[in-house]
């Protein structure tokens, strides 16, 4: 049995250069791993390829690519690692190409695996404890027992493996073998592991040439490698699909997409914008609630917020929160259609809310439901700071202000199944709907006296459009009126002139 020691001081530094370490950091950057977290650990921003770093990030490395592509990712970077020492060509990391299929030449090719894998576990290890190296013994039959020490862990076998194979393909031209890690045997201690193979060989022949199973080899195991890589992306995006669905329950649509879809960190960050604000709340839900089974309140409150939901996002309003059995949403943030339209859109939103719950209240009596939810609407439109507020750990994208708290003062003083809207929205919709002036009122913090009107529904279009219709003329049409009634004149002066020609003519006759 030929063996590898090397006799050193101790273990509790053990080092590794930075070229030993670069080979992972490249692997892992390319399938889109980012190293630079866990170098952080130990206050590194970049590997240098000449200085020392602990062995422990190399470790570190390692558990990050299989936690998440398991032991496919080791054995990629074991493989590849050991193709860059070779690539080098210094005659310490070369092994010469078997020439035959004779045990000789086995023994010889297997001894300066050993050889070179030694080597380059003391090479790259600073601080040595006696243990790193590799040793090998034959048994008849084709068999070796091969032991290798590195500054390494047990659950990275595969990293070894990698290594292994990488050295052993050119043996493929006469031997087909089995590698089998003996973990029972292995052993592991402080910056140290201890891998006992057994490797089994039996004759064989191919008719590809050394340099065409090398290459043949290595594509091999980038494809499986690949094969691992797009299985697990693959699993990491219906991950993401389905946690952005169930996100999506929680977030107003708009700020949904805007998350997933932008490039843009999220701040505590807010402006103040001209919104209108919406709010709505059951008015008889003390009474009624205490009149249900709270399965059968749970599915007629789900179905009334899921109902009123769809219409408001059908509008495009942003849903701000459910508060019990209230409802806030608002027009204008992160999405507008201009201060006019916002306001329109809203008041739309009510009015079919409003249609849909005369609805519900029909269906809900005819299953039982002897006092079905009436709803009451308030409308206000003004300034609001909108935008994330909270704390650096957990934010909530809201509106706050004054006139937030006047919507909500509507809201609680209109009829049930009524709505109640600010002058400052009655502005922008008058056009389209009509109303009931009520008294004005005064609130703590508003300036302004606040206008309140009821509405009453949308206007008459038939009303609307005979009011169109007797709008006076501008001058143009004046003008082209005017012009019209004397080209009439003049016809009517021609025909009578015919008229006369005609009774001459047949007086004549």
């Amino acid at each position: 049995m030929k063996t590898d020691k090397n006799i050193a001081k101790g273990n509790k530094d053990i080092t590794l250069p930075g070229i030993a370490l670069l080979g992972t950091i490249n692997s892992l950057t390319n399938i889109g791993i980012s190293p630079e977290r866990i170098l952080s650990k130990w206050g590194i921003k970049k590997i240098q390829e000449n200085q020392e770093y602990s062995s422990d990030i190399r470790v570190a490395l390692h558990d990050e690519a299989h936690k998440i592509y398991g032991d496919q990712a080791l054995f990629a970077f074991g493989y590849a690692n050991t193709l860059k020492w070779i690539s080098l060509k210094d005659k310490r990391w070369t092994i010469d190409d078997p020439v035959n299929g004779s045990i000789k030449s086995l023994k010889n090719h297997m001894e300066e695996v050993r050889r070179v894998m030694g080597d380059s576990s003391k090479t790259a290890t600073k601080i040595y404890d006696g243990r790193y190296g590799a040793s090998l013994s034959y048994q008849p039959a084709g068999i070796f027992n091969y032991k290798y020490t590195q500054a390494n862990c047990l659950r990275h076998h595969t990293y070894v493996r990698g290594m292994m194979d990488c050295l052993l393909v050119p043996l493929f031209k006469y031997w087909d073998y089995k590698i089998r890690f003996i973990r029972s045997k292995s052993k592991e201690g402080d910056h140290w592991a201890e891998f006992l193979w057994k490797i089994e060989f039996k004759p064989r022949k191919k008719k590809e040439s050394i340099n065409e199973i090398k290459v043949i080899r290595r594509l091999e195991v980038e494809q499986e490698f690949v094969k691992v890589v797009l299985r697990e992306t693959q699993k990491q995006r219906n991950q993401v699909e389905k946690l952005s669905v169930q996100l999506g329950k929680y977030l107003p649509p708009q700020i949904h997409k805007s998350i997933l879809e932008e490039d843009s960190e999220s701040r505590i960050t807010t402006r103040r914008k001209k919104l209108t604000i919406f709010f709505s709340d059951i008015a008889n839900f003390t009474s009624t609630s205490e009149g249900l089974q709270p399965e059968d309140l749970t599915n007629y409150l789900n179905e009334y917020f899921s109902e009123m939901t769809a219409i408001a996002l059908e509008f495009g309003a942003t849903i701000d929160k459910y508060i019990g059995d209230a409802m806030m949403v608002f027009f204008g943030d992160p999405d507008s259609k201009g201060e006019r339209n916002d306001a329109r859109s809203c008041v739309e939103m009510a009015l079919t809310m409003q249609q849909r719950m005369k609805e519900l209240q029909d269906k809900w009596s005819k299953e039982g439901f002897s006092d079905p939810f009436q709803v009451r609407m308030g409308i206000n439109t003004g300034y609001c700071n909108v935008g994330n507020f909270g704390s650096e750990q957990r934010l909530t994208y809201t509106i706050i202000g004054g006139e937030v708290n006047v919507a909500q003062r509507l809201e609680s003083s209109a009829d049930a199944d009524g709505i109640l809207m600010s002058y400052e929205t009655y502005a922008h919709a008058q056009d389209v709907i009509e109303v009931e002036e009520r008294e004005t009122i005064k609130m703590k913090g508003i300036s302004r006296e606040i206008k309140i009107f009821s509405v009453k529904g949308r206007k008459n279009i038939a009303k609307v459009k005979s009011a169109t219709d007797e709008k006076k003329p501008t001058k143009q049409e004046l003008s082209e009126m005017e012009k019209m009634k004397k080209d009439i004149s003049r016809i009517e002066n021609n025909l009578r002139g015919i008229n006369k020609n005609m009774e001459r003519l047949l007086k004549k006759l």
